[in-house]
């Protein structure tokens, strides 16, 4: 989920994001609740899984989303030690090349307030919210199979996009030198997540990236341009590697964007954010074997184990979980045997996402992090994310971040913390 809870997803938007299991296919990636048949399988897990997780090896670092100023020194007094500064690409340069000094202010004095509260500050960048004139450029929205325009800005194959925001970048290095920030989030630019935009079609059928005029740096064009998903016409074999393709762009924008980042100084981790389970291998299979249809998680390029083995640096990065006991696999911990199993396993199928992802990381020697669905996302995880108990959402975080060897866990979001939603006091004592 994005940092910005103005921006967030719509909840029809966010239970399309649902996770998939091997026995049942539900859209996009989040939560895997609302019927009973869901919830016995929660139950379930949890007694399976009530075992002993192993050790983590260092505690995580503690933060929050969206932190607030005022509380800043409170938080990092409390072991609350890592603070958020979100940008906003349309605020910070409403007009090309020239950027906002009220609005650079803010965020300077947003920025020397953690700092002086003690924590150490990750930088959100914003792209997901663009100026208008972005839009003005060529190739930048997504345009799918049927022809319809995406309202995202189109990353992932517009050059004149992936310009103009290496000149807002540019921008923000100049005045928030960038030795500020311990971990910058990446993601896919137009969206709050490392995705193409939702809907259930694939969106690579924009002139740029149909024909590589106007295209990315690094990107190649669509390799079959007149075929579409769902359809027949191409082997096996093809669209195994048209769905490589695909995600490919998702893992060249964000190692773009590690590119452009370090060349302006940045020597943090990158915080790669993917949120649930996404498609699964044996799911995959069984998408391409019916030439990609609509299974509104592939589409959106959400098939992780595929994101992060192609990822081609992998310095710094962190495998960043942004759905952490989002009630997938009963909210079940990590175990000193899951690096044991072959990520082509299907007794991974019944595991959460953190779970998950987690063993990808593994598998791709990379640090964990990540944070909770926020407060209404959906309002049908309400009553999960208020409840105090052991068995509430911020219990079986805290314990999914422990058992899985976090680095760093943030909750989401620092207002509801401190408007009645949940007591400051009752994270600070679970994080002890």
């Amino acid at each position: 989920m994005t940092l910005n809870q103005k921006f967030s997803r719509t909840p029809k938007a966010f239970l399309e994001r649902s996770v998939r299991s091997h026995t049942r296919r539900l859209t996009k990636i989040l939560v895997a609740i609302a019927t009973a048949m869901a919830l016995a399988g929660l139950a379930l897990a949890l007694l399976f899984n009530a075992h002993a997780a192993p050790a983590p090896t260092v505690s995580p670092l503690w933060g929050t989303l969206d932190t607030l100023t005022g509380h800043a020194s409170a938080e990092g007094q409390a072991g609350v030690t890592m603070g958020m500064l979100e940008l906003n690409w349309g605020s910070f340069e409403p007009s090309q090349g020239v950027l906002s000094s009220s609005y650079l202010r803010t965020m300077k004095y947003e920025l020397a307030a953690y700092q002086g509260g003690g924590q150490r500050v990750t930088l959100a960048l914003g792209l997901y919210d663009p100026p208008s004139w972005v839009f003005g450029l060529a190739n930048s929205t997504y345009i799918d199979q049927n022809g319809a325009k995406s309202t995202e800005a189109n990353f992932v194959f517009s050059q004149a996009v992936r310009s103009a925001a290496a000149q807002f970048l540019s921008l923000v290095a100049a005045n928030l030198p960038m030795s500020n920030f311990w971990a910058i989030r990446l993601t896919s630019g137009g969206d709050g997540e490392v995705l193409y935009p939702g809907g259930g079609t694939y969106w690579a059928f924009d002139h740029a990236a149909l024909t590589g005029s106007g295209l990315a740096s690094g990107m190649t064009r669509n390799p079959y341009p007149s075929w579409k998903p769902g359809t027949r016409g191409l082997s096996q074999a093809q669209i195994k590697s048209w769905v490589s393709w695909y995600i490919g762009g998702l893992d060249n924008v964000t190692n773009w964007q590690m590119q452009t980042l370090s060349s302006l100084g940045f020597k943090g981790y990158y915080e790669m954010v993917t949120p649930g389970s996404g498609t699964r291998p044996s799911d995959l299979a069984q998408t391409e074997q019916q030439n990609l249809p609509n299974d509104g998680t592939t589409s959106v390029g959400a098939v992780w184990d595929l994101y992060y083995s192609q990822l081609p640096n992998k310095t710094n990065v962190m495998s960043y979980i942004s759905s952490v006991a989002d009630q997938s696999g009963g909210n079940d911990s990590c175990q000193a045997a899951d690096s044991s199993l072959a990520l082509t396993n299907d007794t991974m199928d019944s595991w959460s996402a953190t779970r998950w992802i987690s063993r990808i990381a593994v598998a791709n020697n990379l640090p964990v992090g990540g944070e909770n669905p926020g407060y209404g996302l959906p309002p049908s995880l309400n009553s999960f994310y208020t409840n105090t108990s052991s068995s509430g959402m911020m219990a079986s975080a805290i314990r999914e971040a422990r058992s899985c060897n976090f680095k760093v866990f943030y909750w989401a979001h620092d207002i509801h913390l401190w408007d009645g939603t949940l007591p400051f006091s009752l994270y600070t004592t679970m994080i002890r």
